[in-house]
């Protein structure tokens, strides 16, 4: 029974995260230039598209992330996008040619995937300034400005063992972290 209550309410959460998506395609394919037999199919359609694009992204954003590295952060941010906005875009185009109950416009499907890429954008950004904004409230820490300082002189297992020392109030684990954070950049 709690197997049950915890599925039913897992796929409730779900369709709460997708629902606004779902409006907003909706919307799209309303004003576009879309044929569809039945609107359940259509819903059925756009979230086969959700699930095929999330698992497809998935392949490409661990690719993305370990080329990421050898661009600057916003010219990463921009391949990033690029390359989701085609991947989307590839996807629609695949999903399209195959179901023949729904048949959308190239501009519409064009719309539908810049919209997703704008969205996924933007949350990735806003996710960037988050971290960028802890990033300015850890460096206000006494820990973070004495490895900084150790850091310049010292391995970076001497900082651990010495800021472990000076602020036995910190775990080890917490000092590790801040440590190899400071000394990767």
């Amino acid at each position: 029974m709690s197997r049950l209550i915890s599925s039913v309410s897992l796929v409730l959460l779900s369709l709460l995260l997708v629902l606004p998506l779902l409006m907003i395609d909706g919307l799209i394919l309303s004003v576009g230039d879309v044929s569809y037999d039945s609107f359940v199919g259509c819903l059925v359609f756009l979230l086969c598209f959700y699930l095929v694009s999330l698992l497809v992204s998935v392949v490409f954003d661990g690719v993305m992330r370990a080329f990421g590295g050898l661009f600057k952060r916003p010219v990463s941010n921009v391949l990033f996008t690029v390359v989701n906005f085609w991947v989307s875009l590839s996807v629609l185009l695949w999903m399209d040619l195959y179901v023949e109950s729904i048949t959308i416009s190239f501009a519409t499907k064009v719309v539908l995937v810049f919209i997703h890429t704008l969205l996924f954008y933007l949350m990735h950004h806003l996710s960037d300034s988050t971290a960028k904004a802890s990033e300015v409230t850890e460096s206000l820490d006494p820990v973070v400005k004495e490895a900084l300082r150790l850091l310049e002189n010292e391995d970076p297992v001497t900082c651990v063992e010495t800021l472990c020392l000076r602020f036995p109030d910190r775990t080890k684990k917490d000092v590790i972290r801040i440590v190899h954070r400071l000394h990767s950049k």
